[in-house]
């Protein structure tokens, strides 16, 4: 049986200092859901008001109960901010890094703010069409930011349907527009004399970002020959490396992998030498020493890896002259990736521990000349240059 009541508090009485009760502002009603619970929730300060508001929810139930209503219109009309709360929840539950849970959320947001949407039953096409034209026509944002912000309020939208939180996807007409016509930053990739440069001014510079030269050249080094991401390579210790497998490997674990899995990459017989003369130098304290702490996940801190990187670009510019722009780590989230085009270029990535058996004969995939010889690498190493891009 559905019924109001009042609820109680019981406060301290400034003038006599005794417990005296107090009444809450709202009427409250007690229901039987159409699963057979029992709710108890608070309507309005109203009683008439509470009591209609009552009677609906009742009516709702007894809807549902007998299939006249779907469970999916009545999570429609719930505050969005609470599914938005819940799709934030998601996103921790599936372990994804908080930073890129909080900047699919922000936009979310944004996107619900500007349209003035207070439940989902509210969402329309031509709501987040406005929104992304004031964003590129008003506020003057690329095409690519709009992309992004379509691409974080359709998978909010998708997540609402699979989870009966809405009957349809209002948002399945809207597609991603062209980034070509819209060019902001140019990306290219660094050719073999600008990455020679990049990493003898890292080498012969001061500290930048908390981290030492000789370690961000081998940041940059580990980077373009492995392809791994910010976070991936914030992830390294000496217990991914396993120096004693013909070819040497590096491992990253798949809790910290893009792809949710184990990631094998092969090192090259140059490279493994100057990472160890770089170890002999590092001396890390322990094999589970993170080598790199440039990742809050592994260290406690994000160090701004594309503020380091201007630092050497800046230094590398004084003899590049042309170079310029900002170049960054790939943590997922930029179009700027290290060594695209993985596999083609003969970079080979063993999953789940398979390792194939791969001879020499990979690595003359790569074919480099002897102006990479000024990174300290020598006249015949291979072209790393693929690895990093600048735009």
């Amino acid at each position: 049986m559905a019924s109001l009541y009042k609820r109680y508090k019981w406060i301290d009485d400034p003038e006599t200092g005794k417990k005296v009760k107090e009444e809450y502002p709202n009427w409250w009603g007690r229901y039987v859901d159409a699963h057979g619970i029992e709710r108890r929730i608070p309507l309005s300060a109203s009683k008439p008001v509470a009591q209609r508001k009552l009677n609906e929810l009742v009516e709702q139930a007894r809807l549902e109960k007998t299939g006249l209503v779907s469970p999916a219109e009545k999570e429609a009309k719930r505050p969005i901010h609470e599914h938005i709360d819940d799709f934030e929840k998601h996103h921790a539950a599936n372990e994804n890094s908080e930073q890129y849970a909080h900047e699919i959320i922000q936009k979310v947001k944004a996107v619900v703010a500007f349209c003035g949407w207070r439940n989902a039953s509210q969402i329309r096409e031509n709501d987040v069409e406005s929104f992304l034209y004031d964003l590129r026509k008003v506020q003057g944002r690329s095409i690519q930011t709009s992309n992004n912000y379509l691409r974080a309020i359709k998978s909010f939208v998708r997540w609402m349907v699979r989870n009966k939180r809405m009957v349809a996807n209002l948002l399945e007409g809207l597609s991603m527009l062209n980034t070509r016509t819209d060019r902001r930053h140019d990306r290219r990739p660094l050719d073999e004399n600008e990455f020679a440069l990049l990493l003898q001014a890292a080498e012969t510079g001061p500290p930048s970002v908390g981290l030492l030269g000789r370690d961000r050249a081998m940041l940059y080094l580990l980077a373009g020959w492995t392809g791994f991401r910010r976070g991936e390579l914030g992830s390294l210790s000496l217990r991914s490396f396993n120096f004693g497998s013909h070819p040497a490997t590096v491992t990253v674990e798949a809790s910290y992998s893009k792809h949710r899995r184990k990631d094998v990459q092969i090192l090259h017989p140059n490279l493994v030498d100057r990472l160890l003369e770089w170890l002999e130098k590092r001396k890390p304290a322990s094999d589970g020493e993170i080598l790199f702490p440039i990742s809050k996940k592994t260290c406690g801190t994000d160090r701004k890896t594309s503020d380091m990187i201007q630092f050497d670009l800046a230094a590398a510019r004084v003899y590049i002259g042309s170079l310029h722009g900002g170049l960054v780590l790939h943590d997922g989230l930029h179009t700027v990736i290290p060594l695209h085009d993985i596999g083609r270029r003969g970079v080979l990535r063993i999953e789940n521990g398979a390792h194939a058996v791969i001879d020499e004969i990979i690595f003359l995939i790569f074919r480099h000349r002897a102006a990479f010889s000024g990174a300290g690498m020598g006249a015949e190493e291979h072209e790393p240059g693929d690895g990093l891009h600048i735009h």
